[in-house]
């Protein structure tokens, strides 16, 4: 780890105790501050801007595994990582009382993962990209975007990175998700109404060192996506999420220049219960003819279960239950199983219980600042084209995430 790392750390705990101490509450007083103009707070009249805030995200993170076959079956005798995970800076406009105008930058220079290669271990640094850049309107009963933004289906998907509350989404949701792309959405003004619903076109291509990412893939590249939802008393919703590109086979090439969906349709149907200081998510996924480079791989399904507990203002307690099932068509994710472990990233069969702990400094805004504290473990059965299973293990994370 380097200096700068350790020493952002060790003030971010410091500021930690200070902020427990002081009578006043300052994960309000941050959010307010950071609003650096408010035309109702400040008694402004503006016809041109009524709102400007700034946009700050950031997760360090570090991993350690423990693979089911011991020291043998870790890259360069290397069980932990560390990295950067993402840092963001933005602005968000709210302009002539009609539109919202949102720009997000990914952060580049930062340290990235460990990687392992001709026999030792390099770190690369970030690079700059466009994450988000979002012009939005409501017009009622609809809201429309566009822009770059997030096709957001699949429940821990459609969780902001800021407010999931394990250390990564599920590997299936990883799997199958779609990153921000371009494109155009619309859906009710009023999502929390007993009905609700979105739908969306976006353009697949994407270049993940470019600043705008002009370039896309081919012309049929485009992904549609819609849900409808219903609110099933006041503490619990059922959506229904569905997926399809357009993309053709071997149109492009897996990797850093394809960003849709991980196969050509994706369904997942979810169930969100909110009561008191318990909260729980359930969802089944499936994944047909999924984009992958593995012999034979056609259809993926899944699972998720996942309870979480308030125990304190500070404290909250996690659960996650997940299932991955479809032959030679189950992708680990890279962090760290695939980045550290001589595994194979893919398998038949992948099972994986999640316990986890976050800390959160600020009860009365708590995914400003949080610390996080996670034990996973995952088997794997099967083998890819390669006869190697996927990875079966254990491992350890932490991190500090902060998002004003």
């Amino acid at each position: 780890m380097k200096k700068d790392t350790i020493v952002a750390l060790a003030l971010t705990m410091g500021a930690v105790s200070v902020t427990q101490a002081a009578d006043f509450d300052f994960g309000t007083h941050m959010k307010d501050a950071f609003k650096v103009f408010d035309a109702k707070r400040e008694q402004a009249e503006n016809p041109y801007l009524q709102e400007l805030t700034l946009k700050m995200r950031g997760q360090y993170q570090w991993g350690y595994l423990e693979p089911a076959g011991g020291s043998a079956r870790v890259k360069g005798n290397r069980h932990d990582n560390n990295e950067w995970r993402r840092f963001r800076l933005g602005a968000q406009a709210k302009m002539f009382h009609a539109i919202t105008l949102k720009g997000v930058w990914n952060i580049g220079g930062l340290d990235g993962r460990n990687k392992y290669g001709d026999g030792e271990w390099s770190r690369s640094r970030s690079e700059g990209t466009l994450d988000e850049l979002t012009l939005s309107t409501t017009l009622n009963p609809i809201t429309l975007t566009v822009g770059k933004h997030k096709p957001a289906y699949m429940a821990e998907y459609r969780t902001s990175s800021a407010k999931i509350i394990t250390m990564e989404r599920s590997m299936l949701v990883n799997q199958l998700k779609a990153e921000k792309l371009y494109g155009l959405s619309v859906a009710n003004a009023n999502q929390k109404s007993e009905w609700s619903w979105n739908a969306g076109l976006w353009l697949n291509g994407q270049r993940d060192t470019a600043w705008l990412e002009p370039s896309f893939n081919s012309d049929d590249n485009v992904t549609f996506g819609a849900s409808v939802s219903r609110a099933i008393g006041g503490n619990s919703r059922l959506q229904l999420d569905y997926m399809h590109s357009f993309r053709k086979d071997g149109a492009v090439n897996s990797g850093s220049e394809y960003a849709g969906p991980g196969a050509q349709d994706v369904v997942a149907l979810s169930w969100e219960l909110k009561q008191d200081k318990l909260s729980f998510l359930a969802e089944v996924l499936g994944g047909f003819n999924v984009y992958s480079s593995a012999k034979d791989a056609e259809n993926v399904y899944g699972l998720v279960l996942m309870p979480s507990y308030r125990f304190s203002p500070h404290w909250e307690g996690v659960l996650r239950y997940q299932l991955a099932s479809g032959s030679n068509a189950v992708k680990s994710d890279s962090r760290y199983y695939s980045t550290n472990s001589t595994y194979s990233g893919t398998s038949d069969l992948l099972q994986g219980v999640y316990l986890g702990a976050n800390y959160y400094v600020f009860p009365s805004n708590p995914h400003m600042l949080k610390l996080m504290f996670g034990a996973e473990y995952l088997n794997s059965e099967g083998a890819d084209a390669k006869g190697e299973k996927g990875f079966t293990g254990w491992q350890f994370s932490s991190a500090v995430r902060f998002d004003f």
